[in-house]
């Protein structure tokens, strides 16, 4: 399976490194917790750090679920077990000689405190949900390493991992081999009575739905419009560098008047989405919440090519302890959107009216609105910026994805014309998959323009270097 993680690890020597074990064990229905266990094998020869993370792959900000970790301790070979002492930041100190790391996660404390629905695991009534980077630590130094995982839950509980789903769902353990920590932890757990799982699509991956409602919805009409958000998706990158892709909805009765709900998430296998429980799909549903739905699918499933598979700096590889200060955001998401919009476009009655319609709808009016300030900021300056405070602040996402989208359909015009409709941007977009995939590494903002060029024979650098520069 080709994996974007595969594509920015360190090239080792010729001996494969040693395989990381991961356990993940929900023992009983009711548990506001879950364990984990981390096991290495060979001693460790010299100190090292345990390392939970608190930056989120495209979250654009920090979550700190170091907060939620209880009960930390080690093991030597001989099976004696010490409590680890607490470093700076996110981090315990592990003593030479140690082979492997117990810890538990409080999911209920975790799903109270951290606010944003789409950055935290829950525990809800027959049902349990993770996010595998806010329950998986890793020894500093060895994120390249592959990992093994085994995944169990309560006796009887169907059980569901979106690193290895299989149909029908089992109630026994499910384990998954990962090529390094990214993917492991860029995948989620889902279990429970209540929980809804499905293979609605074999073509052109296994397509997986897990669903879990408080509210009324209507999960075959879900599943019928993430298959095709799926399949027109990847009809328009023209390749699938995945094995399987999980769709993963969440709609929730809120905590709080705090807690907020609608934002969805992207990762390398699956995206998730996290909504309020009044907001499913039902029979009373109108063709224009269809088409909502239909294009918040696609927007996400886009994102596993871009910027999963084809990135800038800062995406990969990437810092787990701290947001990464990213100048290319509007790449990823305005080109994800552009190109969500381009793949969805030919099913619609008049194809061009679709796009023109989209452009009004989902960017014109944001960099219309949005503060003075803000535009007048370069791309680079506003990306940077909202590297941190995306979600938290919206202005600044919301701004920085319009200007990116617009600034990819405007190189999409200018390759049509300039090519006389023989090239577009999906061209642009095929040839920077398999660029990345070749080349494995982040492309610059300055090598853009040329890669482009490469794909298309059409020089589009003035267009971003215009889009670059602050609002006028």
């Amino acid at each position: 399976m080709l994996v974007a993680a595969t594509l920015v690890a360190a090239v080792t020597a010729q001996s494969p490194q040693a395989e990381i074990a991961y356990r993940f064990h929900y023992a009983n229905a009711g548990d506001t917790s879950v364990a984990i266990e981390i096991a290495w094998g060979s001693p460790l020869a010299e100190p090292r750090s345990l390392v939970m993370p608190r930056a989120i792959p495209m979250g654009y900000g920090e979550q700190r679920y170091d907060a939620f970790v209880t009960e930390v301790r080690a093991f030597a070979t001989d099976g004696r077990s010490t409590s680890l002492e607490r470093e700076e930041g996110p981090r315990w100190k592990l003593s030479a000689g140690s082979t492997r790391v117990t810890y538990r996660v409080d999911l209920q404390r975790m799903e109270r405190e951290v606010r944003a629905a789409s950055d935290a695991s829950r525990i809800r009534d027959g049902y349990l949900g993770v996010l595998g980077y806010s329950v998986f630590a890793f020894v500093d130094g060895y994120e390249t390493r592959p990992a093994r995982l085994r995944v169990q839950g309560p006796a009887g509980w169907p059980v569901f991992s979106t690193l290895a789903p299989s149909w029908p769902v089992t109630t026994t353990a499910v384990e998954a081999r990962l090529a390094d920590f990214y993917e492991l932890a860029d995948g989620q757990v889902v279990m429970g009575p209540r929980a809804t799982i499905r293979r609605v699509a074999d073509r052109p991956a296994p397509l997986y739905l897990a669903g879990y409602a408080e509210g009324p919805v209507d999960f075959d009409r879900v599943g019928r419009l993430a298959v095709s958000a799926f399949q027109r998706v990847a009809d328009y990158f023209g390749t699938v560098p995945f094995a399987h892709y999980t769709v993963h909805q969440e709609l929730l009765t809120a905590l709080s008047p705090q807690h907020e709900y609608g934002m969805s998430m992207e990762h390398l296998g699956s995206s998730t989405y996290y909504l309020a429980a009044t907001t499913g799909l039902t029979a009373t549903s109108t063709a224009d919440d269809d088409t909502r739905v239909l294009y918040n699918f696609a927007h996400h499933i886009s994102h596993a090519w871009v910027p999963k598979r084809a990135y800038g700096h800062g995406y990969f590889p990437f810092q787990w302890e701290l947001a990464p200060v990213l100048d290319s955001i509007w790449f990823a998401e305005g080109f994800g959107q552009y190109a969500a919009i381009m793949a969805l476009a030919p099913g619609t009655p008049d194809p061009v009216a679709f796009r023109e319609g989209m452009l009004n709808r989902r960017f014109r009016p944001n960099v219309a609105n949005a503060p003075p300030f803000l535009k007048r900021l370069t791309l680079v300056d506003l990306s940077r910026i909202a590297s941190t405070r995306y979600a938290e602040d919206f202005r600044t996402g919301r701004l920085v994805f319009s200007r990116g989208g617009l600034m990819a359909a405007a190189i999409d015009d200018r390759i049509r014309a300039e090519s006389q409709g023989a090239k577009s941007l999906q061209d642009a977009f095929r040839f920077l998959v398999a660029w990345s995939a070749r080349e494995r590494r982040a492309f610059s903002n300055d090598e853009l323009p040329g890669l482009i060029q490469q794909a298309t024979g059409v020089d589009t650098a003035a267009v971003i270097a215009e889009w670059l520069q602050p609002l006028r």
